[in-house]
């Protein structure tokens, strides 16, 4: 009794599998990182300076304040941008 091996069928990928048709992730990730990054940059200036207050970080004061520079200049060049900064800021508690 020989058994002849069962056939297996070859079915060509579909949908997500095929990687020609698989959509592109170096494309979502040009689109995201830029707004993670505008959103991370700003949003990191109260923690960063409520490490500073708190005696933290002093020998990087030269850093941030190259870093942190733009939002300076926002705080000094408007009423608007120095009320949102400070209140940013007091967020934090810096």
């Amino acid at each position: 009794m020989d058994q002849e091996p069962a056939q297996r069928s070859v079915v060509p990928p579909t949908g997500a599998d095929d990687p020609d048709r698989r959509p592109s992730r170096s494309f979502g990730l040009m689109i995201i990182s830029p707004v993670v990054l505008l959103l991370a940059y700003p949003l990191s200036y109260g923690p960063v300076m409520y490490q500073v207050s708190m005696g933290r970080w002093l020998g990087l004061w030269s850093i941030f304040d190259v870093v942190y520079a733009p939002l300076e200049w926002l705080a000094d060049s408007s009423q608007m941008g120095q009320e949102l900064v400070d209140w940013y800021l007091g967020v934090w508690g810096a």
